[in-house]
């Protein structure tokens, strides 16, 4: 059994799309606008939830998982933003999808480090259930959009090679970095 530990913002961020994935969306999209506070939104067309569900889901104590008898990432991350002095907002609606909207002060103290969003964009990138995948990454209007259909249309089977691994999560990295300009 594998620990995630949550030390940067793009480990909380995977942790939300899996989440999506579990929930069989087809379709993913993130984005990431950081200017005065930092905007995330991560909207899928997955199986959603009813609403008892969604009134339980930010309870740690509450999971669909057979795995395990916890549920964290949803409560960890409106921790985050509660923590941060920002905003939380969850939405679904069954048979049609889920999204969240999330606001962060990310000059805040106790904002994490925004950490390799390379490696989690790649990570789920090659993720066998994942069909599409669009990330959105903006900074003072300036803005980044990766998408995963053109990435396999470009790449193909070779996706998964060490080579081209690392150098889309380097490419991927140093794009954000253009954007975010020493935010």
């Amino acid at each position: 059994m594998s620990i995630l530990i949550m030390d940067d913002l793009a480990t909380y961020l995977l942790d939300i799309v899996q989440n999506s994935i579990q929930a069989k969306a087809s379709m993913i999209q993130l984005s990431v606008v950081e200017e005065d506070e930092l905007k995330i939104k991560v909207i899928d067309n997955g199986i959603g939830m009813s609403d008892t569900v969604l009134a339980q889901v930010t309870s740690p104590f509450y999971t669909t998982r057979t795995t395990r008898r916890v549920g964290l990432g949803l409560p960890l991350i409106k921790m985050l933003c509660e923590q941060t002095d920002g905003d939380f907002r969850l939405e679904s609606t069954e048979g049609l999808g889920t999204s969240l909207y999330l606001m962060m002060h990310h000059h805040h103290l106790d904002m994490p480090p925004i950490g390799n969003l390379g490696e989690m964009i790649y990570t789920i990138s090659i993720h066998q259930d994942v069909s599409e995948f669009i990330f959105t990454y903006e900074s003072r209007q300036n803005k980044y959009t990766y998408q995963l259909s053109e990435i396999k249309r470009i790449f193909g089977q070779t996706l998964t090679t060490y080579s081209i691994m690392q150098g889309l999560i380097d490419h991927i990295n140093q794009e954000i970095e253009l954007r975010r300009g020493g935010l």
